[in-house]
């Protein structure tokens, strides 16, 4: 910790510069990068594209207020509403994951006029106060908003009827704006829900004429193999949050994706983020969108993804492993005992950035970009610091 930086405990590692899916220490020590800011990575670092688009545009110098009328918003959000899920008609302009789950909450309490959030408990949503409060974002020094009841994380199929049953149950009060969930639950160490779920919520939101949002912060933009988490589940959210991946680490930026029945209905809620959309971060995300399409990164995330799940897999054969799972490019390692941060620490001294969600749980997410001989390498180094 150092003497004037407000932070409560940070990896002692000061790392100086980065190249594709590498980080380099200040003494030159090399990394495989396989958490990428925690599922931010997407194009590698130091991109030559991404490098020249902010640079062109930090060229042109300009910087307006939101309220001004941009044509550049404009184009950036129909493309964005061409690739989503569903009926995403309209998007709100956000600098942050947190900040764009805060205009979820508003949005859907505006749109219904209805004061309750349901939630997954276990499932971290941002560091914001709304946003803290409808995840798991608080020790305890704080206590969190009014407003957010949360149901037990379903982990079996026979507890998934248990936490329907109880979500329907709150439903029936009638004070329910929205549900706001994951479609996985990545700070909670990538735990994936039954291909069941998502779908019978969904129909029950629609049953009772609740808003369904899904919080793809740590999601999107390919990280699961698909553009959108939403996706793999073959869900319509009514509300949609982006961040992390949508700006590969290049930017502070995000957004917030809503039908045109929400907006209609939220109308009046603050919309102008003074840093919303800034041009220099939107030339980084515009320019990471692109490529990631146009290099079909979801399609490798998938593919890689599933190789390097299929080269850690046979670690559930040691008895400290309990389960290796994972879907695209966001895998996790669950232990029988609390070795997490001891795995971390190894990994790290054999040249492997990895994290821990929880003192059982490694986790891992690597570039969109990640080669085979990179996931194997990765693999290679996890196995070794689990003592394979």
């Amino acid at each position: 910790m150092g003497k004037h930086l407000a932070d409560y405990g940070s990896a002692p590692i000061d790392f100086a510069r980065g190249n594709g899916s590498y980080l380099f220490d200040k003494r030159g020590k090399k990394y495989l990068d396989f958490q990428t800011g925690w599922c931010v990575g997407t194009v590698g670092w130091k991109n030559a594209e991404m490098a020249e688009a902010i640079s062109a545009q930090a060229r042109e110098g300009l910087h307006l207020p939101p309220w001004f009328r941009l044509e550049r918003h404009e184009w950036f959000a129909s493309r964005l509403v061409k690739i989503a899920p569903g009926k995403l008609d309209r998007v709100f302009r956000a600098c942050s994951g947190s900040e764009a789950v805060e205009f979820a909450i508003k949005a859907a309490r505006a749109a219904t006029r209805k004061p309750t959030i349901v939630t997954i408990d276990g499932v971290y949503h941002g560091h914001t106060y709304g946003a803290g409060s409808v995840g798991n974002g608080f020790g305890r020094v704080l206590s969190p908003c009014d407003g957010f009841v949360k149901v037990r994380m379903p982990r079996s199929r026979s507890s998934e009827q248990n936490v329907l049953a109880a979500i329907e149950e709150r439903f029936a009060i009638g004070d329910v704006a929205a549900f706001l969930s994951e479609p996985v639950w990545t700070n909670a160490g990538c735990v994936i829900p039954s291909p069941n779920f998502y779908p019978s919520v969904q129909s029950l939101c629609r049953a009772y004429d609740i808003l369904l949002v899904m919080d793809e912060v740590a999601t999107c933009m390919g990280r699961c193999g698909k553009m959108f988490g939403s996706e793999l589940w073959n869900i319509e959210p009514d509300i949609l949050t982006l961040g992390k991946s949508f700006t590969g680490g290049y930017a502070t930026m995000a957004a917030t994706m809503v039908t045109e029945r929400v907006f209609q209905g939220a109308r009046g809620i603050p919309s102008h983020p003074t840093f919303g959309w800034a041009f220099q971060d939107l030339a980084a995300v515009e320019k990471n969108v692109e490529i990631i399409v146009r290099d079909n990164l979801a399609g490798n995330a998938a593919a890689v993804g599933t190789y390097l799940l299929d080269l850690l897999k046979p670690l559930e054969s040691i008895k400290k492993v309990k389960e290796v799972r994972g879907v695209g490019m966001v895998l996790a390692i669950e232990f029988r005992l609390p070795i997490a941060p001891l795995v971390a620490a190894k990994c790290y001294r054999l040249g492997l950035v990895v994290e821990y969600t929880n003192v059982r749980t490694l986790f891992i997410s690597p570039m969109l970009n990640l080669t085979k001989k990179e996931a194997k390498m990765g693999a290679n180094m996890i196995k070794q610091a689990c003592g394979t």
